[in-house]
Parts: C-alpha cells; sequence; structure tokens
C-alpha cells in the first residue's frame, strides 16, 4: 500500500553559521538557487518496506526545511504478543552546495516515543543524530532514523535530489515582482543619492534602468576644462521565489569617462552578484573606481553603492 502526502515546508530564513561546510569542486550552483528534495518516510519490517509519506520541497541552499511525522510501528514482541509504538519524527533537511560529487546536505534528526502497547517499555527523553550526507546525481540515500528492536522494526528516509531545472517549469514565473535600484556615491561626509528607480520584472525576466550624469572637474580652465561623465546601466532578474525569500542577479555594467581638451580617459565599471532577499529589505554592493592620474584627470577615486530591494 502507498500513501503519498504533500508537504508544505518551513524555510529556515536565517543562515545557518553552525552547519557542515564543505568545499565543492566546480560548483554549478549558487548559494541563491534552489534545490528540490524529495523525502520518503519507510516503515520497515519482517513484513516488508511500506511507503507512509512522500514529501516534496524546494529550498534554497544554504537554508532549510522541517519535516515532522507521526508514525506508528507494530510487530512481536518476543514473547509473542502483538504491541505497537508511536513515535514522533522531526527532521531538519539543509542543502549546502552542489558541485561535480552531488549535494551536500546537513540532516539533524530528532524522535521520541510517544506511546507504547503490549508490554514494551517507554523510553526516557529523546534520541538526536547530526548526519552530513553527500548524495550523487540521480540517486538516493537511506537513512535509519529509528529501530525498535523489541517489534523487529525501523523507520527509514529515502533522499532523493534534483535541480529545478531538471524538474517541471517554474511555478511562479507569472508573479510580477516590484523592484527598487538605488545609487549613492561614498564620500568623505557620507552617502549621496544619485537615483531611486523603480522597476517591475516578473519572475524568471529581467528589467533594466540607466544613469547618466556630468561632473565638472577643477584642475583646468577656459579651453582646458575637464569634466568626467558617469554612466551606468543596471540590470535587476528576479530568479526564483520561495515562500518569503526572493533570488535576485545584479547586473551593472558602465564607465567613468574624463573629457578633457587633450583627450579622453575611459574606466569601465562592472558588477555581477546575485542576492538572497527578503520582501523590503534591501542589499548592497559597492563599487569603486580609480583614475590613472590625479593631476591630470582632475579626480581620484569613486566610489558607489548599489542597493537593491523587492517587494511581493
Amino acid at each position: 500500500m502507498r500513501v503519498t502526502h504533500g508537504w508544505i515546508p518551513t524555510l529556515i530564513l536565517s543562515l545557518l553559521a553552525s552547519a557542515p561546510s564543505r568545499k565543492a569542486v566546480e560548483p554549478t550552483v549558487s548559494l541563491t538557487a534552489p534545490v528540490d528534495l524529495k523525502v520518503e518516510t519507510l516503515r520497515v519490517d519482517a513484513g516488508g518496506t511500506e511507503t507512509l509519506f512522500t514529501d516534496e520541497a524546494r529550498i534554497f541552499l544554504g537554508k532549510g526545511a522541517l519535516l515532522e511525522r507521526e508514525v506508528t510501528l507494530t510487530g512481536r514482541t518476543s514473547g509473542r504478543l502483538i504491541a505497537t509504538e508511536k513515535l514522533r519524527l522531526r527532521a531538519e533537511l539543509h542543502p549546502l552546495e552542489v558541485s561535480e560529487g552531488g549535494l551536500s546536505l546537513a540532516l539533524s534528526l530528532k524522535v521520541r516515543v510517544l506511546a507504547t502497547s503490549g508490554g514494551t517499555r517507554l523510553p526516557r527523553g529523546e534520541s538526536t543524530r547530526a548526519l552530513s550526507l553527500q548524495i550523487a546525481r540521480g540517486a538516493s540515500e537511506l537513512v535509519t532514523v529509528y529501530e525498535s528492536v523489541g517489534l523487529g522494526a525501523k523507520v527509514t528516509l529515502n533522499l532523493r535530489w534534483s535541480l529545478p531545472e531538471e524538474a517541471e517549469p517554474e511555478a511562479d514565473a507569472g508573479v510580477p515582482v516590484e523592484l527598487a535600484a538605488r545609487i549613492f556615491e561614498l564620500g568623505e561626509s557620507g552617502e549621496t543619492l544619485l537615483a531611486d528607480n523603480h522597476l517591475l520584472a516578473l519572475v524568471g525576466h529581467s528589467a533594466s534602468t540607466t544613469f547618466d550624469r556630468l561632473v565638472p572637474l577643477s584642475g583646468g580652465q577656459g579651453e582646458n576644462k575637464k569634466a568626467r561623465q558617469d554612466r551606468m546601466e543596471i540590470t535587476l532578474t528576479p530568479r526564483y521565489l520561495l515562500g518569503k525569500s526572493l533570488s535576485l542577479t545584479l547586473e551593472v555594467s558602465g564607465e567613468l569617462v574624463t573629457l578633457t581638451s587633450e583627450g579622453n580617459h575611459t574606466h569601465p565599471l562592472a558588477h555581477q552578484g546575485n542576492y538572497l532577499l527578503s520582501s523590503g529589505v534591501p542589499a548592497s554592493a559597492d563599487l569603486e573606481v580609480s583614475s590613472d592620474s590625479e593631476v591630470r584627470e582632475g579626480w581620484g577615486r569613486v566610489r558607489f553603492r548599489l542597493e537593491v530591494a523587492a517587494s511581493y
């Protein structure tokens, strides 16, 4: 008999500094990308193996999901009496990274026996375990979470995983996201807001905005006056929206050009990063550009701060 139930995971929104970490070889997925986990809860006894529950969740790398189930085991004691044990299983699953070797997963287990019948003794407290697993692509991992010696039965988890690209199309692709991109200049006196852009993009699609300003420079007179033109193109791409977390890619390209009567001096500006956002909570990135010569160009260093936020 096979019984399948849906699983709405509890996402753990804080990064887990205490979770075990492994260095990936040629990572294929960034920390702001999700993986799909499938967990089968199995009962194994003398009669064979039975699937009790099948749960699925899409989880960002570096975050986690919580699975809680109650399971009843039935069997015969050494005195041939029919006995039962009712237990509560709590499993925290934290996918850490994807590499050529597969998925690195931290698994925390807690099991408490709630009740017994037929003469078996009720254990005190609960049993806990913490495991670090490496599950290869296309493979599964069996983990025994509880074994009753008196009943000759045990509870096992069968863990599988896949990348969203290998599964069904993104279900939230039609969800619009309100985006904000603010540009600051950082100076000795603090931050100066240069631009405040508001955009709208669908999950899986991009939205872009540009910034262009002309800054007069000292050190030139008459026909030798100098200026600097700052140009930027900012592209925001909401990649995945899962629960209260949004994976966002920020791309910046541009240049700072010193304009002089003797010729122009161009300095490229670029940035690309992936960010995991909560609605209304901004993330920022600092960019710095230096001139070749402060005396010749009239400026030495410019620092920008890009602040991005999303509302959904």
